[in-house]
């Protein structure tokens, strides 16, 4: 048995000492920011890789703890490692504490083609002060289909993300 250790404890450090560490960067027009570094033994296992944090490590702002972005890697150039925007959201955490009794959820799912062909799927997380009936929710849902409608419709992805990321269209929809 003490073979077995010895074996398994080098092997585990022969796996290590093969690796490549690669400096994942977000896309260019998120200003190519470095998201951290990723190991791999190879160039493949690195392309496809989803990466996960919250907005506040690309800001700097704590208020921005509770976004979380998702990127994923489309490419290498050298040991840096491109990727792409992926997803945005809030963690579960904080839409759990925002709703409260005698309030209101009210979630909506719209998919928009944006100017550069792109489609996109949005989702809606809107919490009500005051319980309402289902018919306020339904209505609410219009307004926030064609307000984000009229709002996306001029803007490429790359624009997108970046009024997404800035919640220029999180204070847009505030307004409705």
């Amino acid at each position: 048995t003490r073979r077995r250790r010895r074996r398994s404890a080098s092997s585990a450090s022969d796996k290590w000492k093969n690796k490549e560490w690669f400096d994942v960067r977000t896309p260019s027009y998120i200003d190519e920011k470095s998201l951290g570094n990723s190991p791999a033994s190879s160039d493949k296992h690195v392309v496809g890789r989803t990466i996960k944090t919250t907005l506040m490590e690309l800001t700097g702002d704590f208020k921005d703890m509770n976004y979380e972005l998702l990127f994923k890697v489309t490419n290498l150039d050298g040991n840096i490692a491109r990727t792409d925007f992926f997803g945005h959201e809030l963690s579960r955490d904080f839409m759990r504490a925002q709703v409260r009794n005698h309030s209101s959820k009210v979630d909506g799912i719209y998919t928009y083609k944006l100017s550069d062909e792109s489609r996109i799927r949005v989702s809606t997380f809107i919490v009500t002060p005051a319980r309402i009936p289902s018919s306020e929710k339904k209505e609410l849902r219009k307004l926030v289909y064609e307000k984000l409608s009229e709002e996306v419709k001029e803007l490429n992805f790359g624009a997108f993300v970046n009024k997404l990321i800035s919640g220029e269209l999180r204070d847009m929809l505030l307004e409705v």
